[in-house]
């Protein structure tokens, strides 16, 4: 059990990382704005993954396999919602640019798989 709680702050950690990795490349090669939309692009994927994590990374040891499902489900669909939210929301900004967003999304994502080709658990 605990190699899997080190696992989840692994990534968690490495999602936070990489958004600001990303974030001070494009401050360096480009600029401001693309800078603060790849940032804000990382934390939309970073900021439901914390939420999902918090609230559904604990073990219970009384719940059953039904109740574990469900509540994998339901998490699954709040990040969703959250991260069209903050999408939305961020989107509301001024000067927004759409590429640096979307890469920065797509960074913080990119460490689920990068924790699965690493074999992070183990």
């Amino acid at each position: 059990m605990e190699r899997l709680f080190y696992a989840i702050r692994w990534i968690l950690r490495t999602q936070l990382l990489a958004s600001g990795s990303i974030a001070l490349l494009m401050l360096a090669f480009w600029g401001w704005p693309e800078a603060r939309s790849a940032f804000l692009g990382g934390l939309a994927a970073f900021l439901p993954n914390i939420y999902f994590a918090i609230k559904f990374g604990r073990p219970h040891a009384t719940r059953t396999a039904g109740q574990i499902v469900r509540s994998f489900y339901l998490g699954e669909t709040i990040k969703l919602i959250t991260t069209a939210a903050a999408f939305v929301l961020i989107f509301q900004l001024p000067e927004i640019k759409s590429i640096p967003l979307f890469i920065g999304f797509g960074s913080v994502l990119m460490v689920y798989w990068l924790a699965l080709l690493l074999r992070v658990t183990e």
